[in-house]
């Protein structure tokens, strides 16, 4: 009896797995021809399935041992007992089958079919896989046919566009005039197609498969010398796609049409889905029916965007570059962008929420669904890299905190022990500041364990107890020298709390001493009469000083300095650009990094870049040679960027080579030794794989504090009372003075407090203020703890009266400065 394959309409289910005993290696199926052609059924190492739950015993086509009477009781000439007649009308068991292991195109999930099946369905997330030529060579007798391509064209959708928009600018004389000629035409005579019912024949034609929606919306090719022009080239524009959807959103009609013809491209995708260069990948992430606004309701938007993820995680490195090339096009609006990642990252969110009200906190590692989003999302902020047109923080999932301490420290050591299961500090960008700040501070208290058994080992029998802090006792008339030898004294110990002892002062640090030695210790460091840094006058940064050469210790103390800020949590605003920060995080620098240290040099660089010729050559008009120079002690100093670059002139042809390697050179090589001494004393305060989860702006927001508008009503929220009630005349009268002042009034008002006029890297929720009650009306200015960001309140009893003595407060007192 003969088996024949499932038609390709309806392609069997995945077998479930066989028992350990009846299963082996699919791998290990190899078999002579000859042997192979005697018993197809037969090959060593292969899945076996006769039937309905068949036994393995099926597979060697030998009855089963008798297990009845022993054949001793019977004699040598009995002869053997009558076989019981068949039933009229049984069916002969079924043939086994023989399996063999695919992979879900969808949630990428190894599951076992029939070898000779063209297409299996998947069991975990019910996606229909058609095998491709590939994949079907030597498995089944005949693939699943490709069907046929009617593709779109940009010139119907152009076309289509204009006539609607005739039709909707059309006055009532003219909607009369076309209904009553469409009342007395015949039947059969020819005239135009109702656009309406055009935009729907479309729809349902280019969505109706893969093919037709690869070769739909491409543009016409222009005149080209070659005679096959790249397909590249040639995907879909965004404007055109942008058109079409825009037409198909205001229709409901045509909107559940879309919807459905996506819902059912997704389900089974077909054959072709690696062959192609991205155009039906394209257009289906423009796509509207992922948003929102076009599927409102939120499990039916949740499928289809599950779909859309899990297939493009699971596409090879041509089509992901193909997206990413699409989406981090110039003029690729930020909008668009922007709904993309807020789509991802909600569903991410609803997905590890789903872990979180199971329970079972690291469910997510095994969560396809989870896997995928986080695989896609690296392609969305690949291209944001590119563009910038979101900012880091958008990527944040900020549900990933509500995982707990112990949960994020579980995947950061899962991810570190590189087993190769999922964590989600493969994926950094999606963790939030406050999420990376967690495990940082784990890498530092570990790395602090293990300097400090070190250091028993090292001291092992001493009487002298070891200090759990670092204190360092330093002169304010010799703050640097002080600030150097004693932190070159306790390089094991800088993982420890901070604490600064003024010496011949009394006092004792709960914050305040700390952020005064910070302040004045930055303002040496930085003073352009001590040599380190170079400001520029229209910036208003520093950057290295590549003249201050033999300064490598002051170097490597700013670098400690910086990591010591970061691991004590303390906000020190330092006039360095992002440049050092991208420097640290070993991103690659370009003209954006210089023209933020040097806006003069780079407008200048541009221009050379930009220059059309309409003056006469580059050369001509610039007059450049490949020589770097910058200024040291009063004095100019050339280099050469290339071997004998004093005689080669800057071109049209090389001037991008040109302005690469000034770059370079202004901002990495010629301050190499400076840099790698501040490098050096960083990576001693802030060393470890925690660090390398932060990009440059996360450090730089760590480092310098957050820069957003201040949020008075989120500032009240997370101040505390003491002597005071919360509804009081006197706190309303403070608010809303709070709420009066300018954005430069509040942030003044906000340093008096806190030694700092900017939020903590974490934002509002990382601040707590305090408002302490100092008595009756007085006539008393208010004061400030700025060691416990406390207000010290007298009890004012009008708004006059507490606007005027903050205002006085805040412009008579310096306080510490510290931004």
């Amino acid at each position: 009896m003969d088996w024949a394959p499932p038609t390709p309409a309806s392609p069997p289910a995945a077998y479930p797995p066989l028992p350990a005993a009846a299963s082996s290696s699919s791998s290990s199926s190899s078999r002579t021809a000859s042997t192979s052609s005697r018993n197809p059924w037969a090959a060593s190492g292969s899945f076996y399935l006769g039937g309905s739950a068949a036994p393995s015993s099926m597979a060697t086509r030998k009855a089963p041992p008798f297990k009845g009477r022993s054949t001793s009781h019977r004699t040598l000439a009995s002869p053997p007992p009558p076989r019981p007649p068949a039933p009229p009308h049984s069916t002969p068991p079924s043939p086994p089958v023989l399996l063999t292991e695919g992979v879900c195109c969808c949630c990428g999930t190894t599951l076992r079919y029939p070898r000779p099946s063209p297409s299996f369905r998947c069991t975990v997330c019910n996606t229909v896989v058609d095998l491709s030529d590939l994949a079907r060579k030597g498995k089944a007798r005949q693939g699943t046919p490709v069907p046929d391509a009617t593709p779109v064209t940009e010139a119907q959708i152009i076309d289509l566009v204009q006539r609607l928009a005739s039709r909707h600018s059309e006055t009532d004389h003219d909607l009369a005039h076309r209904l009553g000629a469409l009342e007395l035409t015949a039947p059969d005579d020819d005239r135009q197609d109702d656009p309406e019912d055009t935009l729907l024949a479309l729809v349902a034609t280019a969505f109706d498969n893969l093919p037709s929606l690869e070769a739909s919306f491409r543009p016409a090719p222009g005149p080209s010398t070659t005679p096959s022009p790249s397909r590249r080239s040639r995907l879909p524009r965004h404007d055109t796609l942008v058109a079409l959807y825009d037409l198909v959103r205001h229709r409901p009609v045509a909107l559940d049409l879309l919807r459905g013809q996506v819902d059912s491209l997704l389900r089974r995708p077909g054959p072709t889905l690696l062959d192609s260069d991205g155009a039906w990948l394209v257009s289906l992430f423009e796509c509207p029916v992922f948003l929102p606004e076009c599927t409102p309701n939120p499990d039916e938007r949740r499928e289809l965007l599950s779909r859309l993820i899990g297939v493009t995680s699971n596409l090879p490195n041509p089509l992901h570059h193909a997206l990413v090339t699409h989406l981090s096009s110039s003029r690729y609006p930020r909008t668009a962008l922007l709904d993309k990642v807020d789509a991802l990252c909600s569903f991410l969110s609803y997905r590890i929420g789903r872990c979180i009200d199971s329970d079972d906190l690291g469910a997510y590692a095994d969560d396809w669904m989870v896997r995928s989003s986080a695989r896609v999302g690296s392609l969305l902020f690949a291209a944001n890299v590119k563009t910038r047109h979101v900012a880091p923080s958008t990527f944040y999932v900020t549900l990933v905190d509500s995982l707990g301490e112990a949960a994020l420290i579980q995947d950061f050591q899962a991810w570190e022990a590189q087993t190769g299961h999922f964590s989600l500090c493969q994926y950094p960008f999606l963790l939030s500041l406050g999420a990376k700040l967690t495990l940082l501070a784990f890498d530092g208290e570990r790395q602090m364990i293990d300097r400090a058994g070190e250091a028993y080992r090292a001291s092992f029998g001493s009487s002298e107890a070891e200090s759990p802090l670092l204190v360092l006792r330093v002169r304010r008339e010799h703050l640097v020298a002080d600030s150097l030898r004693q932190i070159s004294l306790n390089r094991f110990n800088l993982k420890k709390p901070l604490r600064v002892k003024w010496e011949g002062e009394e006092g004792i640090d709960a914050g305040g001493l700390r952020k005064e030695w910070f302040l004045l210790l930055c303002r040496q460091l930085f003073d352009p009469q001590f040599g380190m840094f170079v400001p520029d006058p229209d910036s208003n940064l520093c950057y290295l000083n590549p003249g201050a050469l033999g300064m490598e210790d002051d170097f490597w103390l700013v670098g400690v300095v910086v990591g010591l800020a970061v691991y004590n949590s303390a906000t020190l605003d330092l006039p360095l650009p992002l440049a050092i920060y991208k420097k640290l995080s070993f991103e690659p620098l370009g003209l954006a990094d210089l023209a933020q240290v040097q806006p003069a040099l780079a407008r200048g660089l541009q221009q050379l870049l930009d220059y059309d010729g309409a003056d006469g050559t580059v050369e001509d008009v610039f007059c450049r040679a490949f020589v770097g120079a910058y200024e040291a002690w009063g004095e100019t100093v050339e280099e050469e960027l290339v071997e004998g670059g004093r005689e080669v002139a800057v071109t049209e042809e090389n001037r991008k080579d040109y302005v690469r390697l000034l770059v370079d050179f202004l901002l990495s090589k010629s301050v190499s030794p400076q840099f790698d001494a501040f490098a050096e004393g960083f990576h001693e305060v802030c060393a470890g794989s925690a660090l390398s989860l932060f990009k440059a702006q996360e450090l730089e927001l760590v480092v310098r504090g957050s820069t957003e508008a201040l949020d008075v009503d989120a500032l009240r929220g997370v101040t505390v009372y003491e002597g005071f009630a919360p509804d009081e005349p006197t706190i309303d009268a403070f608010w809303s003075t709070f709420h009066a002042f300018s954005p430069e009034q509040q942030r003044r008002l906000l340093a008096f407090i806190t030694a700092s006029d900017r939020l903590p890297a974490t934002g509002t929720a990382g601040l707590t203020l305090k408002l302490q009650c100092s008595g009756d009306d007085t006539a008393r200015l208010p004061s400030a703890s700025t060691c416990f960001n406390t207000l010290i309140l007298p009890r004012y009893r009008t708004r006059v009266v507490v606007e005027s003595m903050l205002v006085r407060a805040v412009e008579d007192s310096e306080g510490f400065g510290l931004r």
